[in-house]
């Protein structure tokens, strides 16, 4: 780092600890440098907004100064971006097959690891992890024990790892330090990234400065904690959520030798958790009920007056992060905020403390310390 130039340049080394499904426009996977500019705009937002008091204008006012605009998003015309970003090495992911995730064994098709979900009625109640936490990136075909890739595109490969250099000015260097942390943190890209998919991990190289590890004392540094009651004011992911408890961040008390091994027991996580709010209705409900309001829409389990297509992303969310010694902690952390839909009779905050009580009770998880 160059304190003294007007542009700082960083170089660090991206690694993978899962796939990722990371389209290009033919949907197929490819390193590219768009996606890794939305993961930091996405954590600067969070990084900066206790400065500006959670002034969305003020927000977004820093965010195009710094980001820069397209001409047809702003009355003011186009505005270069003051923040440069190269990838090394735009290829294509080395995964071309979900066979080779789950290979053949003993001369049987390699199937999905089973985690059990009771409220399904067949197959014995036991389902795909992989195809749980990857639905849309990947498919069954029917009579196939395994998932396979969406219309066959490649995907990245959790062994891929690539050269990422960004350059920014030096008044900016706290708030893209930050931004740097947070994202080498919680960070996922791609297709089903909330689920853990496209884990991603930043090794500073070349001088540049090491990002801090992750611990309870480092992310309250960050100023980016905030109350759960008061996250759920805003109706954006703002902050990490806190209670009295400490940081709304759970880990898992193993390591994994496997990223296979991580998903499956992330995916039983979020089953159980969602499973033990239950319903009082069925389809086509004539009321919203808690398990909606966490994530929607739910299979079988629809919103009369929402219908199918409305949308509402969980905010509980997972990533995988490398040990020193190789293996993998499966990681799962809130940004609480309050949903756009309606949900005027539900007790959000109750709602939120529960599942949070669920994942202190679990006997594999500890809140991070």
């Amino acid at each position: 780092m160059n304190q003294g130039s007007e542009m700082i340049k960083n170089t660090y080394r991206l690694q993978l600890a899962s796939p990722a499904f990371l389209g290009d426009a033919d949907q197929r996977g490819v390193w590219r440098t768009p996606p890794l500019k939305a993961l930091i705009r996405e954590w600067w937002r969070v990084a900066v907004a206790p400065k500006v008091a959670y002034d969305v204008e003020k927000l977004k006012a820093g965010e195009k100064a710094l980001f820069g605009t397209a001409a047809d998003d702003s009355h003011e015309g186009n505005h270069q971006s003051r923040i440069r970003l190269v990838v090394s090495d735009w290829r294509e992911g080395s995964l071309k097959s979900w066979a080779d995730v789950n290979p053949a064994d003993r001369g049987k098709p390699g199937s999905d690891p089973k985690v059990k979900h009771r409220e399904v009625d067949f197959g014995g109640g036991m389902i795909g992890s992989q195809l749980y936490l990857g639905y849309g990136p990947l498919q069954l075909a029917r009579g196939q024990p395994a998932p396979r890739l969406k219309d066959e595109k490649p995907a990245l490969k959790d062994t891929e790892s690539n050269l990422f250099k960004i350059a920014f000015p030096d008044a900016h260097a706290h708030e893209i330090g930050m931004t740097l942390a947070l994202a080498h943190w919680f960070g996922t890209i791609g297709g089903r990234s909330r689920n853990g998919w496209g884990s991603l991990a930043w090794q500073a190289l070349d001088g540049s400065p090491a990002l801090p590890a992750l611990s309870k004392a480092e992310l309250q540094q960050t100023g980016c904690v905030r109350p759960l009651t008061r996250c759920l004011d805003l109706d954006w992911p703002h902050a990490i959520g806190g209670d009295d408890k400490g940081v709304l961040v759970w880990q898992s008390k193993q390591t994994f030798t496997t990223w296979r091994e991580a998903m499956k027991f992330l995916a039983q996580t979020k089953i159980d958790f969602r499973v033990e709010l239950g319903f009082s209705t069925g389809d086509n409900s004539p009321k919203v009920e808690p398990r909606h309001v966490i994530a929607y829409p739910v299979t079988k389990h629809h919103v009369g007056q929402w219908g199918r297509n409305v949308r509402l992303a969980n905010t509980l969310r997972f990533k995988l992060h490398a040990e020193s010694d190789g293996t993998l902690r499966a990681l799962i952390y809130h940004t609480p905020c309050k949903p756009t839909l309606p949900h005027a009779s539900i007790n959000l905050l109750d709602t939120w403390r529960r599942v949070h009580h669920l994942l202190d009770a679990s006997p594999q998880l500890t809140r991070l310390a």
